[in-house]
């Protein structure tokens, strides 16, 4: 049923509980995975547009989560996107369309909590947006 699954991590607490659901699922449906890690960027006045963190530090992000899965069993790759703060969903989006994805796990929340209060998370549009099934792991 699902032959490729996407998997979305950043930085948060709430990341371990994804890659640990995204194992389970992988392993019960023989899928293969794409770990996808969203590097956000912002506009700050004169200095335009810059990175809300390294690229190190993304591609350590998804690095450390293909490492996880495959000491699990399941093959995965991985992949860094950049997209300006508040676009993140789409970027995920592409991603998995890209990668072909028939699977979308992500966590319910992530390093935006308080503003996802008052303009929604980034999972909370991928429901809304994603073209394949999104498992929201709390």
């Amino acid at each position: 049923m699902f032959q490729k699954i996407l998997v979305a991590v950043d930085e948060s607490t709430y990341a371990k509980p994804v890659l640990e659901t995204a194992v389970k699922m992988a392993k019960a449906f023989g899928a293969e995975v794409r770990v996808v890690h969203v590097l956000e960027t912002g506009f700050v006045g004169r200095a335009g547009v810059v990175n809300l963190e390294s690229s190190d530090e993304a591609h350590k992000v998804v690095s450390e989560a293909v490492a996880f899965f495959e000491e699990n069993g399941v093959k995965a790759s991985a992949s860094v996107r950049a997209a300006m703060h508040g676009r993140l969903a789409l970027e995920i989006g592409e991603e998995s369309v890209a990668f072909g994805a028939g699977l979308v796990v992500m966590g319910s929340r992530g390093l935006t909590d308080f503003e996802g209060v008052f303009v929604g998370s980034t999972s909370h549009r991928m429901i809304h947006t994603s073209k394949v099934p999104v498992l929201v792991v709390p």
